[in-house]
């Protein structure tokens, strides 16, 4: 249901320009959520939010069950159950990546059955035929994890970590390092895609990861941390917390012989995000599926407290869950405040609701306007549409551009316009003499530069579509008439991208 009733993101509806044309890789990130998009829209032919998230919710009925079936065969089937419901009440797992569609939705999936065959490997119970089956799993597994997104490779960390400190005879089976291999051979073409485009992903990531020169930032350090807890769900992680405690007290009776793999999964990744994000900004949710660790801990150290206080801990997380799930949706829909900026040039800024509402009444109204100006004469047919930013590139795209057959540009650095630099070699050339309209909305950047109005005889002043939520503006949709355009369309290509 709320797949269904909420617009799309700023970075689902960037990603469903992936899929418009499928790739090896991508500017930001490996390919699966594209492939899961053409899957979910039936390769493309369904355009409603419901069937661009359907993958998401798919991957997420998967992972509720994958957990399940994880908790069950590590200690009972009650176990698996709280797992069911820890991993339904945390938003990174049930929201995040299991309503948006994001390349965290099939990652969460292959990490999980990556657990799953871990497990499996390391229980002593499984013949030597069988266990060298689930090596082959495993290096499919962390392959298809890692082609969505590339975290996965911390999977081979931590396993290769408790192997060398508690297992070392399993160095010595070759179905390890065939399966390391699958791994590298699904993972390829990542790396060809990037040495046919000079490793530009990477390239990226680092310069916004860069933590040389820096000084510590406390503020971005209390966003991940906080993040964390708030996505993890802050009753969760309590719980987490409880299941640390008991670790560091020996109280472990209640925990799997193999807990220190959990912590091998969970800590490298954890700690390198704390320690990154003193010095980078970065994003609660990429920590996510190392959490997922702590949550099989979780249930373990709850499972063992008896079934009456499981399930008022359970009874809460739930209760928080709904609720929190109930007052976004209708804050997103109904609050009657302008919580971003209010400043005209600025207006909304901060206003994290407004990516999920007002672009399909927006792109029925600019639609009028893009009508009523070819049929007065105030501009010429075909008029191209034209963004300076990733977002909201990926929003005019998806609600206007692609529905109502037009033509999406996007101008500027290769930092800014991302995989738009890609779709601009796929899309139709500007030509001599055309015109285009400009669109930002006041919440995300300004007005073109004049780099791009050179380009043009003529750029008119704005025209304004104001966005109301429970009769109040709260933001507003400013676009530029651009008469003219002077004929270097080269401009618009990004040199030595293929």
């Amino acid at each position: 249901m709320i797949a269904g009733l909420l617009e799309l993101g700023n970075d689902e509806a960037y990603y469903q320009s992936y899929a418009l044309y499928l790739q090896w890789n991508y500017f930001d990130h490996p390919p699966m959520v594209a492939w899961l998009i053409r899957f979910s829209t039936a390769n493309l032919s369904l355009h409603h939010e419901i069937f661009v998230r359907s993958g998401a919710v798919i991957c997420a009925a998967f992972g509720t069950w994958l957990i399940f079936v994880i908790g069950k065969k590590i200690r009972n089937e009650h176990t698996g159950w709280i797992l069911a419901i820890l991993y339904s009440t945390s938003f990174y797992t049930s929201i995040i990546a299991g309503i948006f569609v994001l390349p965290d939705s099939p990652q969460v999936v292959f990490w999980l059955a990556s657990i799953y065959y871990m497990l499996c490997i390391l229980d002593k119970r499984e013949s030597g035929g069988q266990r060298n089956r689930y090596f082959i799993f495993l290096g499919f597994s962390i392959g298809l994890c890692i082609l969505s997104k590339v975290h996965g490779g911390f999977l081979w960390l931590g396993f290769g970590a408790y192997v060398v400190l508690y297992r070392r005879q399993l160095l010595k089976n070759p179905y390890l390092w065939l399966s390391v291999s699958v791994t590298l051979l699904i993972v390829s073409p990542i790396y060809i895609w990037n040495v046919s485009n000079h490793f530009i992903t990477y390239t990226y990531h680092q310069e916004r990861l860069n933590f040389f020169g820096h000084s510590p930032d406390l503020w971005n350090l209390f966003q991940q941390v906080f993040g964390s807890v708030f996505y993890s769900n802050p009753v969760n992680f309590i719980l987490y917390a409880g299941a640390a405690i008991a670790l560091a007290g020996k109280n472990r009776e209640q925990f799997p012989e193999v807990f220190p793999l959990f912590l091998w999964l969970s800590l490298p990744l954890i700690g390198i995000l704390v320690w990154t994000s003193l010095f980078s900004e970065t994003l609660p949710h990429w920590s996510g599926p190392a959490y997922l660790s702590w949550m099989i801990l979780a249930a373990c150290w709850l499972d063992g407290m008896g079934m009456q206080k499981a399930m008022s801990w359970l009874k809460i997380s739930c209760w928080v869950f709904v609720l929190v799930v109930m007052i976004s949706i209708l804050a997103i829909w109904y609050l009657p405040l302008n919580v971003g900026s209010r400043q005209p040039d600025h207006l909304g800024k901060g206003d994290i609701m407004l990516d999920l509402s007002g672009w399909k009444k927006f792109s029925s109204e600019f639609d009028s306007l893009y009508r009523s100006d070819f049929s007065s004469g105030k501009m010429k047919k075909n008029a191209l549409i034209l963004s300076n930013y990733w977002f909201p590139a990926g929003h005019l795209d998806h609600y206007y551009a692609v529905p109502f057959h037009r033509t999406l540009l996007a101008y500027g650095p290769l930092n800014n316009i991302h995989h738009f630099a890609w779709l601009n070699d796929k899309r139709q050339r500007p030509e001599k003499d055309q015109d285009a309209y400009f669109i930002y909305p006041t919440n995300y950047y300004g007005p073109p530069e004049e780099t791009l109005k050179q380009k043009f005889d003529l750029v008119e002043d704005s025209v304004v579509i104001p966005q109301y939520r429970s009769g109040i503006i709260v933001r507003d949709f400013i676009i530029y008439r651009m008469h003219g355009y002077h004929g270097d369309s080269l401009d618009f290509l990004i040199p030595g991208i293929k």
